[in-house]
Order: C-alpha cells, then sequence, then structure tokens
C-alpha cells in the first residue's frame, strides 16, 4: 500500500511542469607529457531534474551509468581504442533522512555515505574524477563521453546492489545496462522519470 500510495504522489507530481538547471558534462584531454595519466570527467546538475527528485524522495533510487570513450582519429573512419564504464547510484534513506551515494567503477567501491540534501549528495561525484583511460600509439585523439540517468524499482535496487557487492550470484554485468530495455525502466518512464541520456565529446590531442 505504501508503494502505490508512493507512485501516485509522484504521478501527480509529474504532470508539473518540470523546472531542471543545466546540466553540464567535460572531459578534460591529457596535456602534453601527461597522456598516461588519462582524462578528468567533471558533471553538474545531473540531478537537478525535478521528476528525478520526487522519484529519490519516494523511494525510487537514481543510478547513473557513465561510459568513457577514447577514440582515434582516421582519414576515413575513426576508430574506438578503448571505453571505461563506471556507475554512481543515490539511494534515499526516509528513517535518518539522508541520501547514500556509492561508486564503483571495475573492483574499487566507494561509499561516500549519507548527506541532507540532494544537492550536497551530488557534489560528492560531480568531479572532477580521473579516469585511467589513455592513448597507447601515436595519433590524433577525443575522448565521448555518454551519461545515462534512470530511476530504479525497489527490485532493480535489489540488482544493483547486489553487483555492487561483487556478488557471485546469479546477477551478471552491469545492471544499470541492463534495465536500459528492462521493465524498470519502463516503470520509470510510467512514473514520469523515464531514462536521461547526455553525450559529450571533448577537443582534440595529439599523441606523438
Amino acid at each position: 500500500m505504501r508503494f502505490l500510495l508512493a507512485v501516485a504522489g509522484v504521478l501527480s507530481a509529474s504532470s508539473l511542469v518540470a523546472q531542471r538547471a543545466d546540466v553540464k558534462l567535460d572531459v578534460g584531454v591529457p596535456q602534453n607529457g601527461s597522456v598516461q595519466e588519462g582524462a578528468n570527467v567533471t558533471v553538474a546538475n545531473l540531478l537537478a531534474n525535478s521528476k528525478t527528485r520526487e522519484l529519490l524522495r519516494n523511494g525510487f533510487t537514481t543510478g547513473i551509468h557513465f561510459r568513457l570513450e577514447l577514440w582515434r582519429e582516421g582519414r576515413y573512419v575513426n576508430d574506438l581504442s578503448g571505453r571505461t564504464d563506471w556507475d554512481v547510484f543515490v539511494v534515499y534513506d526516509p528513517t535518518a533522512k539522508l541520501y547514500n551515494v556509492v561508486r564503483r567503477m571495475g573492483n574499487v567501491h566507494e561509499n561516500f555515505g549519507g548527506f541532507e540534501t540532494i544537492t550536497s549528495a551530488e557534489a560528492q561525484f560531480d568531479g572532477p574524477f580521473r579516469v585511467p583511460l589513455h592513448a597507447t600509439r601515436s595519433g590524433r585523439y577525443y575522448y565521448n563521453l555518454v551519461v545515462d540517468v534512470l530511476s530504479l524499482s525497489e527490485s532493480d535496487l535489489d540488482a544493483s546492489l547486489q553487483w555492487l557487492r561483487g556478488s557471485s550470484g546469479p546477477v551478471k554485468g552491469n545492471p544499470i545496462t541492463a534495465l536500459r530495455s528492462g521493465l524498470g525502466t519502463f516503470l520509470s518512464r510510467v512514473l514520469g522519470g523515464g531514462k536521461q541520456e547526455y553525450q559529450h565529446q571533448s577537443g582534440r590531442f595529439v599523441v606523438p
């Protein structure tokens, strides 16, 4: 019953005109002599969408999937030289009235703790975040950053947390990727959240 009431409340709120700040993505390219350092990723206002915030407050975890691609320019066709993925989950704890933030890249799992506001929670992963993705041969390169923001149901969250804990159970791969075309994505769209996708392409840089 509590779940149904929360859904009804979100459906009512989703009929309002959403006001959101502009989402900002930036990828800092390596300078001369520092190619091995990779790229610095900075984001802002990924949780500014009013529907996303309303869903968060009503028990729907926000999952944010980041994909950074490294492309090498060719004469006719550009080649994908590598990619790195990582995820951020923001979960509201109504008992403590705190927004909990966790991030995972590969086997590295960071728990940033709980925060009283969505804005302070988002500040934990806005960046700059260094991503160790770099060129291994000479050429002209650029980065392409793709960010997906989804609102996850309770069952989606269970699968996501299992993956975050590194469980050896049935959850394989990345649950955010699987949910893009699954029931969780459909449900969040019905509730007015949907999937928000953002992209940003960096400037070109040359590796001698």
